[in-house]
């Protein structure tokens, strides 16, 4: 199994998540609307690919900063290349399979508005790259 090449194309679909996340930032994890969201979002994850194959217990305990859900990583996100926002992507997406509202919690804390905030950034260059 590999890994899929994540496009420009790929991150728009994802970015039009974007004004929908900000709604949600400070959220009840119990709306409704909020576990729709969720859906959505992990919907298009997989359906653009950008989720990864990795041993993701792993990558989070080689990447500390990233473990403790608590923590603000907000800087680390906004320096973070495409790969590590994958994989920080997948390892929600996968965690919150043994700890279920972590993708709630992402979504409600801000996190997610600020990975797709950098994943606009990262966008515009690779298209400035072309």
């Amino acid at each position: 199994m590999y890994d899929k090449e994540i496009t420009p194309q790929d991150i728009e679909k994802i970015l039009k998540l974007y004004a929908k996340s900000k709604e949600f930032v400070g959220a009840d994890q119990l709306d409704g609307r909020l576990q729709e969201f969720i859906h959505e979002l992990l919907q298009t994850l997989f359906e653009t690919g950008f989720l990864m194959v990795f041993n993701w217990h792993e990558w989070l305990n080689r990447n500390e900063v990233f473990q403790d859900i608590n923590k603000d990583i907000h800087e680390e996100i906004k320096s973070a290349d495409l790969e590590t926002l994958r994989k920080l992507m997948t390892s929600y997406a996968r965690g919150d399979r043994f700890n279920e509202g972590l993708l709630e919690r992402i979504v409600a804390d801000g996190k997610l508005q600020c990975i797709l905030q950098r994943l606009r950034e990262i966008k515009e260059q690779l298209e400035e790259g072309k």
